[in-house]
């Protein structure tokens, strides 16, 4: 009885200690597993606060709690098409970077830049490059004839049934962006629809295809565990899986393909959103990530290639690194007939969103 009097004392102790926290508190809104842990401690430790990380899934699930004020959300991390939705309706603030001193345009890398100077004019003056990368199709290297399907088909293991072996299971990425873009592609379309029309071909090839697997970070897992042959990633989604394979010791089971025609290259961003309350400690949160020492610490653990040239770099140059690194899928740069997404009018993303549904229902 004194031992479980005791105890229940110890959990009183620490829920009370727990509560007695006082530090100024962060409140950041992020891709899960999408920042070294490390990193936001030493944050913590050098400016006397606590950072709260609050994980999201998709672009979507971010701006609804912006939108909705679910939370007071001081940094958040849009990708480009969301960071222009999103500066569209009111919801970003502007960035003073007389407080990111260590924000400069010049280490950036140059294919990155062009795509931001291409992209709409004022989003530079609200977000600063994270990570970038392209949409992949992940797939298990072990089971017999899978690597040749993907290689050769292409987009195609998503959407032509008829190539698919009987063995073989396919996993869809469960975000409407991203399942009906890699469809137009399929369609030699772009993944930036003008009209709800440009839909009707990509909605019947989701529809019908009937997935065996819809996810989203946990594709990889799946693919990685021998669990599901064919999935529909984000390249960063397979260098993270394959960091963490070879940390662990163990041989990769897996490997990645990027499509060598139309395809998307993205990048995510850092951004204040209008929900706020702490801009000084915000800036100071971003100007943290984007230090040379902070970026390469924090690429080695997130798995994506990173906004800065110079850290990538020295990630080529660094003999356990270089192996993932010179991956031929790793650098975003070499994509051709790629391109951003960018913000759709909201009857075609409506509709999107409803071929998802339909699409998931199957």
């Amino acid at each position: 009885m004194k031992k479980i009097v005791s105890l229940l004392g110890l959990i009183l102790l620490l829920v009370v200690l727990a509560g007695c926290d006082r530090r100024e508190k962060l409140y950041v809104l992020n891709w899960e597993e999408y920042i070294n842990e490390d990193l936001v401690i030493k944050f913590e430790k050098e400016y006397g606060v606590k950072v709260v990380i609050d994980g999201v899934t998709t672009n979507e699930s971010m701006y609804n709690k912006i939108e909705t004020r679910a939370g007071k959300y001081d940094v958040v991390f849009p990708s480009d098409y969301m960071v222009q939705r999103m500066y569209n309706d009111g919801m970003l603030l502007g960035l003073d970077f007389d407080k990111l001193p260590n924000y400069d345009v010049e280490t950036f890398d140059d294919k990155l830049q062009y795509l931001r100077d291409n992209y709409f004019g004022e989003h530079q003056k609200y977000s600063v490059p994270y990570f970038w990368g392209t949409l992949a199709i992940m797939y298990n290297k072990n089971k017999a004839g899978v690597k040749e399907l993907v290689e050769e088909h292409e987009w195609a293991v998503f959407f032509d049934k008829s190539i698919i072996p009987s063995n073989v299971t396919v996993g869809m990425y469960d975000s409407s962006r991203d399942a009906v873009a890699a469809a137009l592609f399929y369609l030699d379309k772009s993944p930036n629809p003008t009209s709800v029309d440009e839909l009707t071909e990509a909605e019947s090839l989701l529809v019908n295809f009937k997935y065996d697997f819809w996810g989203t970070d946990n594709l990889k897992d799946a693919v990685s565990a021998e669990n599901l042959d064919i999935a529909l990633v984000y390249s960063g989604d397979f260098f993270d899986t394959i960091f963490f394979t070879l940390a662990t010791g163990n041989v990769p089971t897996f490997d990645m393909h990027v499509p060598t025609g139309r395809n998307n290259v993205w990048f995510d961003t850092i951004a204040i959103p209008v929900t706020c309350t702490k801009i000084d400690l915000a800036h100071a949160f971003i100007n943290f990530l984007l230090d040379y020492d902070n970026a390469l610490e924090n690429a080695g653990f997130v798995g994506y290639c990173p906004a800065r040239f110079d850290v990538y770099q020295a990630m080529l140059n660094d003999e356990e690194l270089q192996a993932v690194v010179s991956h031929p899928g790793y650098y975003p740069g070499n994509v051709e007939n790629a391109e951003v997404f960018l913000t759709l009018d909201k009857k075609i993303a409506e509709r999107m969103d409803y071929i998802l549904t339909k699409a998931r229902s199957k």
